[in-house]
């Protein structure tokens, strides 16, 4: 725990919470833990409102001009699973996940939904034990390289993924991508896509393949669903 505080440059008041932080529910459910010992999923809820705090002001403070729906584009690129996870295997945070039995033998704790829920339990257990100013200053170091990448333009924006992310937490749905038309000829085939879920469609794009034409039905839907309320 001393090296892992080292790595983050915060010294803990209560170093239980950076232990709990690193419980995966399934050493819980092992029954390897003492008897007080808990998960790491409620801190890692309100990990992930902390840093979803900070990097919107950091946004707002860039940003003042921009329009709500650019910021909310931005900010879905900068707190991304894939960014989440790359943070915390930069830590080696999957050296300190306790888990249980099988999920270690199958290396489980290097998976980015994991890894990446331990950083957000990590960053709410800085919060709880010093407040918001330490957590602040941790998130904004640690997110800087993706903040600049994302400024330059010089990060790869992945529509699909950041619209799966999007619709798995807030309507508990998978994307489901249909190809309306094929036009054109052979060497020129233009594709047409629609995406959307529940019998809805949030998004359609067309291109040269239907990769393409997906990615632009997914930025799309996201334009759609992060547009502010008129």
């Amino acid at each position: 725990m001393h090296h892992l505080e080292h790595l983050l440059g915060v010294r803990f008041r209560r170093l239980q919470l950076l232990n709990q932080a690193l419980v995966h529910r399934s050493y819980v459910q092992g029954g390897r833990q003492s008897a007080s010992l808990s998960d790491n999923e409620t801190m890692e809820f309100l990990g992930d409102a902390v840093i979803g705090l900070v990097i919107s002001e950091e946004l707002y403070r860039r940003y003042p001009n921009l329009k709500v729906g650019d910021l909310a584009k931005i900010k879905a690129q900068i707190v991304s699973r894939t960014t989440l996870a790359d943070i915390a295997s930069a830590l080696q945070l999957d050296r300190w996940i306790l888990m249980g039995t099988g999920e270690v033998a199958r290396g489980e704790g290097k998976r980015p939904s994991i890894i990446g829920s331990a950083f957000e339990a990590v960053i709410a257990a800085i919060f709880l034990d010093r407040g918001v100013v330490p957590a602040s200053r941790l998130i904004k170091r640690l997110f800087h390289g993706e903040i600049e990448a994302v400024e330059s333009g010089h990060s790869s924006v992945d529509y699909k993924s950041l619209l799966q992310e999007y619709s798995l937490r807030y309507f508990r749905a998978t994307p489901e991508y249909k190809v309306l038309e094929e036009t054109g000829p052979g060497h020129r085939r233009i594709f047409r896509v629609a995406v959307g879920w529940r019998g809805k469609t949030y998004g359609q794009g067309a291109g040269p393949s239907k990769k393409a034409a997906s990615q632009e039905a997914a930025k799309q839907a996201l334009e759609h669903l992060l547009a502010p309320i008129p």
